[in-house]
């Protein structure tokens, strides 16, 4: 490509690559910029470019590649911790109510149990068998939801 065509095309297109960097959102200031360095480096390898007419896609190409490359350059900023918003699921709490739903009754009442934080002795004392059947019968449970999860 001449460096007159080009320059020519850098004149009528500079405008519409740092249009097309702002409607990616680049704020302004780095919009030009990129822009500038698209147009500098596509003016580097002019001589790759075989049809003069596509420039400005082929610049805008070249802007677009840039502005990505600064987010993967960035560092991450973390979001700040705020109260969780009101509209937030409790994916966890869901699941377990899927999964209870589908324990037997008595099943079900060992695991709530359990989950309450009591241990295989305090809720032994409380259903009248021994420590070892309530963890007998809590991990048969548990190996029941698995086979009823897995199925569905």
């Amino acid at each position: 490509m001449q460096p007159s065509v080009y320059a020519e095309a850098f004149q009528s297109g500079f405008g519409s690559t740092r249009r097309f960097l702002i409607s990616r959102g680049a704020p302004q200031d780095q919009a030009e910029e990129l822009a500038q360095a698209a147009w500098a480096r596509g003016w580097e390898q002019r001589e790759q470019l075989r049809d003069p007419e596509l420039v400005n896609y082929w610049v805008n190409s070249i802007a677009r590649n840039l502005f990505r490359a600064t987010f993967r350059t960035r560092p991450q900023v973390p979001l700040e911790d705020g109260p969780e918003p009101s509209y937030a699921f409790d994916m966890a709490a869901i699941e377990l109510g899927r999964m209870l739903e589908r324990c037997e009754a008595s099943d079900r009442a060992l695991i709530e149990e359990s989950l309450e934080g009591y241990s295989a002795e305090e809720m032994a004392r409380g259903s009248g068998i021994s420590s070892v059947g309530v963890r007998v019968r809590l991990l048969r449970a548990r190996q029941s939801i698995r086979r009823k999860m897995s199925i569905s």
